[in-house]
């Protein structure tokens, strides 16, 4: 440890804590709101500023701050690394490379700054150091697995298909390990042209674990095309008949490309893409076991190497949406080409991110336009090549002086010169998302493909030739519809069933979640309106259509509904802890109605809402000390939660704890409830509880809380 980082690690924990002064307010000093606060310009303030807007998930602002703390101590290891992650896990590989060198200075082991060198040494087709690298990286487990199978690609990338192979001979690693080590052995003798190999390894693959979709994929196709037309059916029907509907869109797209007769590639054709595997398959495998910070960093990875990798562009935006970073997840989601077969699924995500940011009525409307056109509409009619000419805008008006000069923009640049460049691109019919003068992948990916229109090496860097060539109009990009929205209705395939089930539940439940019961119930009308024979995975239509209603108050057409549910499935927790309670809040069917709840306990004992519906069931029946039991191992389940802390608090007074039901009643204010729950537990701390046996006092909420987490 360098002495500055060890001056830093003093003196970091004292200002967290308050017990030194932040740099730039002295004793009793406060900033005004607004006003630009001194303290994160300097090294301590900026870093914590960073770790602060880093635990918020604020990746940019917390890049900002980084940045400023290493200006002051440029060689700290702390600071480089901090920095380092933040910048590759945003996707920012030029400021990420740069801190990966001087990581790599300092730590000479660190794992992700030599894969990150590595990686760019491997796009640069410098073989050697890409390998000497990988070779840096292969510390530990993760590390070992890491660089061996990245090596072999590396192999591959230069011909050297036996060397590849034999790297990935590692007879000591671990079962998990080596199922990853088989499936890129796989990948990699088919395209060496081991076919009987590349089968040998699937059937090994498969037989450990034939739940993973991309490697049922890859298997499927491999069979399909060495002629097992049988084997690849089989593979993608078994994968089928194990989910609730009609599977996975990529599965019914690969299926119907198969009894087509259509040409067929491997899922890995080029060292490239195999790379870009190696991260995919790994980050996905750290994320699923809980390592996020990492298994993001692998995604990004694979993105570099493949930047429209749709599996990893998901998976991304899928450990977003876990950390709450709903625009970042849209973000990521719209880089997946709307011609995929995953555009639906992807577009009922997007909904729900838009959802959880308040853009409620653009959520509707993502999800109705996906019902409203479901690939019928006509395809447009092109506009005349006369007319297309008047009205396409001067790409060299748009550079202006750009054209002129030297400049070189690339990956992660901002400013005025990138917007010109954005615009040109689009004047010419490339697929730009936005036009904010940012760098981002997707200008990389239409710089990208202007470069290949035109014959030049496609490094998605805008050098001074490519930002002429640009200017002189060349290459446009070819134009089959005159507008985006019509493509995309062209190209996605019509949907199933299925498709049109889970967008009218999200719908629904986006309604719900809202409060907006009146206007959700229609929506799973038209569901069920499409399910003659109910099944036991429709359950969730009529559940939700239950509560719904009795939301409304309709309690003839909610018992009715989830009745039905629990017909469907007996041992579903969700219906029948609502149903119970549902009855003893009426006082009607009390014996069954508790039966129904404990059996939801007893099914589901870590859920702190159902065991609240237990705890206030017998509460309602004046059973006190049952309900202080089951509401106290409630609030242990749900600290957090002001409808519970209060029910506790209810059944403490009438035990006669009453100190400790005030305690809970003051909790619960601290967690925010609702108003009308805030003014009866006010209330209830100026003079406690009257004689009478209260109702339900709003304890529908965690029956509809609990409900509404099975729905996301």
């Amino acid at each position: 440890m360098s002495i500055r980082r060890g001056r830093f690690a003093i003196f970091a924990p004292l200002v967290a804590l308050g017990l030194i002064g932040a740099p730039g307010l002295s004793r009793g000093e406060t900033a005004e709101p607004g006003e630009a606060f001194e303290g994160t310009r300097s090294l301590v303030g900026s870093y914590l500023a960073g770790r602060f807007a880093r635990a918020q998930n604020d990746s940019e602002e917390a890049a900002d701050f980084y940045r400023n703390a290493l200006i002051h101590d440029p060689s700290n290891e702390l600071l480089l690394e901090q920095a380092f992650q933040i910048e590759a896990a945003r996707g920012d590989w030029p400021r990420a490379f740069k801190l990966a060198e001087d990581l790599a200075g300092v730590q000479k082991q660190h794992r992700m700054a030599q894969l990150a060198l590595a990686l760019r040494d491997f796009k640069a087709n410098d073989w050697k150091d890409s390998e000497a690298h990988f070779k840096s990286a292969g510390s530990g487990p993760i590390g070992e697995l890491t660089s061996a199978l990245a090596i072999a690609w590396v192999h591959v990338s230069h011909n050297e298909m036996s060397e590849a192979l034999a790297s990935l001979n590692l007879p000591k690693q671990a079962e998990w390990a080596q199922f990853f080590l088989r499936y890129h052995r796989a990948l990699i003798s088919d395209i060496a042209g081991k076919h009987k190999e590349a089968r040998a390894s699937y059937d090994l693959v498969y037989g450990q674990d034939g739940r993973t979709l991309r490697t049922a994929l890859a298997f499927a196709r491999h069979a399909a095309i060495a002629g097992d037309r049988k084997k690849a059916l089989s593979i993608i029907d078994a994968h089928i008949a194990k989910s609730q509907g009609d599977g996975h869109p990529l599965l019914r797209s690969l299926r119907a490309a198969i009894e087509s007769g259509a040409t067929l590639k491997p899922i890995v054709t080029t060292a490239s893409e195999g790379m870009a595997e190696v991260f995919y398959g790994l980050g996905e495998a750290l994320i699923g076991e809980g390592a996020v910070g990492v298994g993001v960093l692998y995604m990004q990875m694979a993105l570099y190497v493949e930047p429209e990798h749709q599996f990893a562009l998901a998976a991304l935006a899928s450990a977003y949406e876990g950390n709450k970073q709903y625009a970042d997840a849209i973000k990521t989601y719209e880089r997946i080409p709307v011609t995929s077969p995953l555009t639906t699924a992807v577009e009922i995500r997007k909904a729900f991110n838009l959802n959880s940011l308040d853009k409620v009525d653009e959520a509707r409307q993502t999800l109705s336009r996906l019902l409203d056109t479901d690939g019928k509409a006509a395809p447009p009619v092109a506009p005349k090549a006369a007319e297309q000419k008047a009205a396409a805008p001067n790409p060299a008006s748009e550079l202006g002086e750009l054209a002129d000069g030297d400049d070189v923009l690339r990956l992660g640049d901002k400013g005025d010169g990138v917007q010109k460049l954005q615009s040109a691109l689009k004047s010419l019919g490339y697929d730009v998302p936005t036009s904010d003068g940012r760098f981002g992948v997707g200008t990389r990916s239409a710089v990208m493909a202007f470069q290949k229109k035109n014959k030049m090496r496609a490094d998605g860097v805008a050098g001074p030739a490519t930002i002429r060539a640009i200017a002189a109009g060349g290459g446009a990009a070819p134009a089959p519809v005159a507008h985006a929205a019509a493509a995309e209705v062209e190209a996605r395939m019509p949907l199933t069933v299925s498709d049109k089930l889970e967008i009218l539940d999200a719908l629904g439940n986006i309604l719900r979640a809202r409060k907006l019961y009146a206007e959700a119930v229609p929506h799973y009308d038209q569901a069920l309106a499409l399910v003659p024979k109910p099944e036991r995975r429709h359950w969730v239509y009529y559940y939700a259509r239950g509560t719904s209603y009795e939301r409304l108050k309709n309690w003839s057409a909610a018992e009715a509904d989830l009745e039905k549910a629990l017909t469907l499935y007996p041992d579903q927790p969700l219906i029948l802890n609502y149903l119970g309670y549902s009855w003893i809040d009426q006082g009607r069917n009390l014996k069954e109605g508790m039966s129904l709840i404990e059996k939801a306990v007893a099914l589901k004992p870590e859920d702190g809402y159902i065991v609240d519906s237990l705890g206030w069931a017998h509460y309602m029946q004046g059973n006190f000390d049952d309900a202080v039991r089951y509401l106290e191992r409630a609030v242990e389940l749900e600290p957090n939660d002001p409808v519970l802390n209060d029910h506790l608090g209810d059944a403490l007074w009438r035990v006669g704890r009453e100190r400790e039901a005030k305690y809970q009643w003051d909790q619960a204010l601290t967690l925010k409830p609702a108003p009308e729950d805030e003014d009866k537990i006010k209330k209830k701390l100026e003079s406690g509880l009257s004689a009478a046996l209260p109702t339900a006092d709003g304890n529908g909420k965690q029956a509809a809380k609990a409900g509404e987490s099975n729905q996301k």
